[in-house]
């Protein structure tokens, strides 16, 4: 029987996975190249509510958040801060940049306390010329945020209910049935009062609909919450 010497053994057992490896865009690049990269991140750690980069900054490089969760958000012309979009874990964020070049086009705050890494724009650029399986991946992932938050604008006069509906459809493709996010922040991410999310997750509830737990909202079904929102 052959066996593996006990060396070679112990250095794969020491080797963990590559951090980037866990993100989707990075799937099929070989753990070499990324490891490369690795060596010129920047791992930092934010408290809930910290601003990590501001609109206007200079786009010297690109973040993914490692733990916990961050939000996009800008200000609207009425003066209020709208939440753009909700990034979770091994999720990129300041991506709009990458092709636009200049400066990033939103905030980004950190909605829980956060581990996020950054990778220089330099290095990141020269990966996507090496891998343009990257670039696709990537133009991809900011059409749908894109699209997201263009229907978050447009649904500003329909009911409470349906810019809910929508949202938590919008967040179960990002972090699945489970969102850990509580409904106070739903109602900041939809425009409207705590009391009156409050009162909504109520009745989605009475309907079977979701649940919901301390710091998180279940989804027991996103086929029936698609048709609610087509109902409602």
């Amino acid at each position: 029987m052959l066996t593996m010497p006990r060396t070679k053994i112990n250095a794969v057992l020491a080797a963990p996975k590559s951090f980037l490896a866990t993100i989707e865009i990075f799937k099929k690049v070989p753990e070499e190249a990324l490891r490369e990269i690795e060596k010129r991140m920047v791992e930092k750690k934010y408290a809930k509510q910290d601003s990590i980069l501001l609109e206007g900054d200079p786009a010297e490089v690109v973040w993914f958040v490692k733990e916990g969760h961050v939000k996009a958000v800008s200000h609207v012309a009425s003066g209020r801060c709208q939440t753009l979009c909700m990034v979770g874990a091994r999720k990129m964020f300041g991506t709009c940049c990458c092709f636009a070049g200049g400066k990033y086009p939103c905030n980004a705050v950190a909605e829980t306390e956060v581990t996020v890494v950054s990778i220089p724009m330099i290095d990141f650029s020269a990966l996507l010329a090496r891998f343009p399986q990257i670039g696709a991946a990537l133009v991809a992932q900011i059409s749908t945020r894109l699209r997201r938050s263009k229907d978050t604008q447009a649904f500003d006069q329909e009911t409470v209910e349906r810019r809910i509906l929508h949202t938590l459809k919008d967040l179960v493709e990002e972090f699945g049935t489970t969102i850990p996010l509580t409904r106070r922040e739903i109602a900041e991410m939809v425009g409207t009062t705590v009391e009156t999310s409050i009162r909504t997750f109520s009745h989605l509830e009475q309907e079977g609909l979701v649940a919901t737990g301390r710091g998180k909202i279940m989804v027991k079904s996103v086929k029936d919450l698609s048709d609610r929102l087509e109902a409602a």
